[in-house]
């Protein structure tokens, strides 16, 4: 996915977007009221797919609702976070568009991975959740 469709999704939705150093993560997402904003800290996602992959699973927690506060029990940060991914999968990397791209060939995480610009790992745990949820890629 190109990474200023990315931002234009983020225009479109009337989210804003700001550039800061974060100490603990490469991302977040603010939402207080009728204002969202994703952050990203630029040092830490210097590459088009890191960026990529941080505003996804951030766009995520917007399309699914699933905000918590940074002090939130560990258990609800878990929760949200799985919740966001889940979204962020199916509206991105949809397992029909999965299932296809591996019938055409594209058969490992490294090769999804660089169709879509995310990271490797984050594709991973894609497939491995649609896997699960669907009983393979049949």
């Amino acid at each position: 996915m190109e990474t200023t469709t990315l931002y234009n999704m983020l225009e479109n939705e009337n989210i804003y977007y700001s550039n800061h150093r974060l100490s603990n993560s490469n991302g977040m997402i603010a939402h207080y009221k009728n204002v969202t904003a994703i952050v990203l800290d630029e040092d830490k996602t210097n590459t088009n797919i890191s960026r990529n992959t941080v505003l996804i699973q951030e766009l995520g927690h917007y399309f699914s609702g699933s905000y918590y506060k940074t002090n939130s029990p560990y258990e609800l940060i878990e929760k949200m976070e799985y919740k966001a991914d889940k979204k962020a999968w199916e509206k991105f990397f949809p397992y029909e568009q999965i299932k296809e791209l591996m019938k055409k060939g594209l058969t490992t995480v490294t090769q999804l991975a660089e169709y879509f610009d995310v990271e490797a790992s984050y594709m991973a745990r894609c497939v491995n959740y649609y896997y699960n949820q669907y009983n393979s890629f049949e």
